[in-house]
């Protein structure tokens, strides 16, 4: 196939057929993208490695925030978003209603395990220090946060086979808004899109979360990980392919074993019947290339690299 070059410099080649007036994601030569300023260190290093490969290709300064970056995507202007969340069912709605059909969206790496940073990171589920619960199941969990399981819900702590006092204590859920990333996240994922319980009670963050569960004997909450103290703990979570209990360690969730690890995304423009941008897919690439997943372990503490199956199944969605 023929190609011509379009102005970014004249090593960046794209296919005869996108030729004609500049995509609206460039500014003055330069590739503007957006996203979640917690990704900001990563894409200045995937765009480094992708112009060492495209050389005379420019980026400008990023669009950021999280709430901004879809809708900058939805109208080209763009070449990625990056997200620490999947994109909530009123972005893709605006988004499909723009353009004919969703984003592609490629999951990049894993959240992460330390919640002290300014990171996505993976959620963990909380009782009171006082609760003498340990461990719980996914599914369990599921029936204590949402109404209209199919196996019944959970709305005391007798169910779970705890004992005396604790049998007829009301089970008290905590978690975020439904239409927060964590609240889709675990409405999505693991409540089969239920709603939560009638007497689920919603904060705004972590802290606040936590803060109102270290009052809360009977409360059961899902928030970021790694932040049990004297007031409360993380329990495990018991899954049938583990032996034992799964805590979120860096290994559980890059192996994809621990249920609550999320990912780290970047969402791509589409429009119905075209192609995604050659180079949207090529940056792509770059990113789940050995280079760019090597580059995402060399934060401390930071995002969780996708293991090899996870890249292969990203890769095939680039075809």
């Amino acid at each position: 196939m023929k190609c011509v070059l379009i102005a970014l410099g004249c090593a960046l080649i794209v296919p005869l057929a996108q030729a004609g007036p500049p995509p609206a994601y460039l500014v003055d030569g330069a590739i503007r993208t957006a996203g979640a300023e917690h990704g900001d260190i990563l894409v200045d290093g995937f765009n480094r490695l992708y112009v060492a490969a495209h050389p005379g290709v420019r980026f400008g300064l990023p669009v950021s925030g999280t709430t901004s970056a879809m809708p900058w995507l939805t109208y080209g202007r763009v070449l990625f978003a990056l997200m620490g969340r999947t994109a909530t069912p009123q972005e893709l709605a605006a988004f499909e209603a723009e353009n004919g059909v969703p984003p592609l969206e490629i999951r990049i790496a894993h959240t992460s395990d330390n919640p002290t940073e300014d990171l996505s990171y993976s959620l963990g589920i909380y009782v009171n220090r006082a609760n003498p619960i340990d461990a719980l199941s996914p599914g369990q969990v599921a029936r204590m946060l949402s109404a209209g399981n199919p196996g019944g819900d959970y709305s005391r702590w007798g169910q779970l086979g705890l004992t005396g006092e604790w049998a007829a204590r009301a089970i008290h859920p905590y978690g975020t808004p439904e239409y927060t990333g964590m609240g889709v996240y675990m409405q999505s994922t693991h409540l089969g899109s239920r709603p939560f319980a009638a007497n689920y009670e919603a904060h705004g963050s972590t802290p606040d979360i936590l803060k109102r569960l270290a009052d809360d004997p009977a409360g059961i909450a899902f928030a970021a990980i790694n932040r049990g103290n004297a007031q409360l703990k993380q329990v495990g979570i018991l899954t049938e392919s583990s032996a034992s209990a799964l805590i979120g360690t860096r290994d559980e969730v890059a192996a994809g074993r621990y249920p609550y690890g999320r990912y780290v995304y970047m969402y791509v423009r589409r429009t119905r019947n075209q192609p995604i941008d050659p180079v949207a897919a090529a940056y792509l690439r770059t990113v789940l290339s050995t280079e760019g997943q090597a580059l995402i372990e060399t934060q401390p503490r930071g995002y969780i690299p996708l293991n090899a199956q996870e890249r292969l199944d990203e890769l095939e969605k680039l075809k």
